[in-house]
């Protein structure tokens, strides 16, 4: 007791003199991320957004110049303001624009598209691709810049209004063009923009938030993942692979609320960049120039501060490492006695659990290192033991298995000779011999110089003698075919595994049809698995005694029945392969019957074994 008193004693100590260090170094970290991995961290987030808005508001100011220039442009108003008398006025008419427009265009950037729709029914572009059929001046958009009579910016979408194409993420502006002298509307100059590379080339979109544009008192119809917020403002989700859906805008629903109260709170007063927290996020916004929308990027707290929360992870960690370490040499110093005892304790316990591999090592030169030594001993003794009886015991199997194997030959021995005495009294001689010559064949052929273990094409070899031998018994009313892999007529298989199951076809399947029938004998090998199949198309067997044998094949039941011979193969099987090897059997009334031979050979321990 006074022992154990200590020990409790040293632990407390040690425990109470790593805990300080522990604390120590958890605070120093923890005000060090605060005070200057976190700035680092804001400032980086508001960077990259800052890249985006400055590349975003560059191209969007290209966009306002190359739609102002071609508003204005001298042959732009003439064109629009003419009508067309025929087809061939309005294609001489698009070729003129068109290549008006790829002259203005050309030195502004690739991902700006040009299009005129004119009150006449003209339609020009710049882009490569081919305008979709669809009346223009119809559209909702033409309808609101014709009503507006200036330039007016149209929210972030997915698709081209003109165009079909793999582009996503556009911003649209259109000008109204209008003639000089009456101001009557001529038609309008839609400048498409791809935004797509631009919102997605930042760091910030490989952190675990989202990027939105805010669209602060705009009126425009609300399309594609767009909600409506506060006094008609809007917000767009803009994900990695484009804008979001509804049904995903709906899911972050409160991550674009908490956004969008803090962009509208500002807004009044709104400074160019800024950064925030509201709620369970953060936001950095960035406003544009060409067009007053607010860039935005907002994640979780949870997020933003992994790193704290990393680090208050890990010195937890560390915590408990030295506490253990602390209880280690505690233990090691109070237990310096009853390690040894403990121990061999534990060893004790394992032996009663079945481990006979247990060595007890023991340095100590008093009573219990000599108790460890006895007690090797006495388990070497037991696994020599244990050894003897499964040596004898496999022996014994082996020996049963030789006795089924054998008790198949007098079977097949016994069939064949009552059909040589039937030939001889018939005084069929010639086949008589022939009979006995295929006889003669498959015994020799079946004896292998004594080897349990033959080749697949062996087997075969067998098969087809004995099939020869039963072909001239039953003459017409029997037919066969064997087909082998040739990869496969090496590998190695218990003998006489396929002649039980050719006999039980002709017995059981074919003797007692009026007609006769065919046996086919197949070997193959499919994905790695060695297929060994006899079929037949007799009697067949109904699927209450197709279950019954099945069943006998699972359970290992060897009975002297008529289906003697699959469970005698089937067993013989399991000696040599185990579990990597299934018999299975198919049948239906009258249709035949099917036995299969699956052997797993990736599985297979015993192989190439000779006895």
């Amino acid at each position: 007791m006074k022992k154990k008193s200590i020990r409790d004693k040293l632990l407390k100590n040690f425990s109470l003199f790593s805990l300080i260090p522990v604390i120590i170094f958890c605070i120093v970290m923890l005000l060090y991320i605060a005070s200057n991995v976190q700035g680092k961290r804001k400032d980086s987030v508001c960077s990259d957004l800052e890249h985006q808005a400055t590349q975003l508001d560059k191209v969007l100011l290209q966009a306002y110049q190359i739609g102002q220039t071609v508003a204005e442009d001298e042959m732009v108003n003439q064109e629009l303001a003419g009508s067309f008398k025929s087809e061939r006025q309005r294609y001489e008419s698009e070729i003129r624009l068109n290549s008006q427009l790829l002259g203005i265009s050309r030195y502004f950037d690739e991902n700006i598209k040009v299009y005129i729709v004119g009150e006449n029914g003209g339609v020009y572009k710049n882009s490569p691709y081919s305008l979709e059929e669809k009346e223009y001046e119809r559209e909702a958009w033409y309808e609101q810049i014709k009503e507006s009579g200036e330039p007016s910016w149209f929210e972030l979408h997915s698709m081209s209004y003109f165009v079909k194409t793999e582009e996503k993420e556009f911003i649209s502006l259109g000008i109204p063009v209008s003639e000089e002298k009456t101001g009557r509307i001529l038609g309008c100059v839609m400048v498409e923009i791809g935004v797509f590379d631009i919102l997605h080339t930042a760091e910030t979109q490989e952190e675990q938030g989202n990027l939105y544009l805010f669209y602060p008192d705009t009126n425009i119809k609300i399309i594609d993942g767009q909600v409506e917020l506060y006094d008609n403002d809007r917000v767009t989700l803009i994900q990695k692979d484009g804008i979001a859906g509804h049904e995903q805008v709906e899911a972050e629903q409160p991550e674009i609320l908490e956004t969008a109260k803090f962009l509208t709170y500002w807004k009044k007063d709104f400074q160019e960049k800024g950064f925030g927290q509201v709620a369970r996020f953060v936001t950095a916004y960035q406003q544009l120039n060409a067009n007053d929308w607010i860039l935005a990027y907002s994640m979780p707290k949870v997020e933003y501060y992994r790193l704290l929360i990393s680090v208050l992870i890990v010195s937890v960690l560390v915590t408990v490492i030295l506490i253990l370490i602390a209880y280690s040499v505690s233990c090691r110093v109070s237990g310096s006695i009853t390690r040894p005892i403990l121990s061999l304790k534990e060893d004790v316990e394992k032996v009663q659990e079945g481990n006979f591999e247990i060595v007890v090592s023991c340095e100590s030169e008093d009573e219990i290192g000599e108790l460890a030594q006895q007690f090797n001993e006495m388990v070497t003794e037991i696994r020599n033991l244990m050894d003897r009886i499964q040596t004898e015991h496999e022996r014994q199997r082996h020996y049963e298995l030789l006795l089924l194997q054998a008790q198949i030959n007098p079977h097949f021995l016994y069939n064949t000779l009552d059909s040589l005495m039937w030939l001889i009294r018939m005084e069929n001689h010639a086949d008589a011999e022939k009979m006995l010559e295929a006889l003669t064949r498959f015994f020799k052929t079946g004896l292998n110089k004594g080897r349990e273990i033959v080749s697949v094409k062996q087997e075969i070899s067998n098969v087809e003698s004995y099939l020869t031998i039963q072909l001239m018994r039953y003459k017409k009313k029997l037919s066969f075919s064997i087909a082998m892999d040739e990869e496969i007529r090496d590998f190695k298989v218990p003998k006489l595994i396929l002649q039980p199951l050719v006999e039980n076809a002709v017995y059981h399947g074919l003797k007692g049809k009026e007609q006769g029938g065919s046996i086919a004998v197949d070997c193959r090998k499919r994905d790695g698995v060695i297929v060994l199949c006899v079929s037949d198309d007799g009697l067949g067997m109904d699927e209450e005694q197709r279950k019954q044998i099945q069943k006998q094949l699972s359970e290992g039941i060897v009975e002297e029945s008529e289906s003697y011979g699959l469970t005698n193969v089937n067993e013989r099987l399991k000696f040599f392969f185990g579990d990597s090897c299934t018999m299975s059997v198919e049948s239906a009334q009258n249709e035949g019957t099917k036995v299969w031979i699956e052997i797993r050979e990736e599985e297979v321990y015993v192989q190439n074994r000779d006895s």
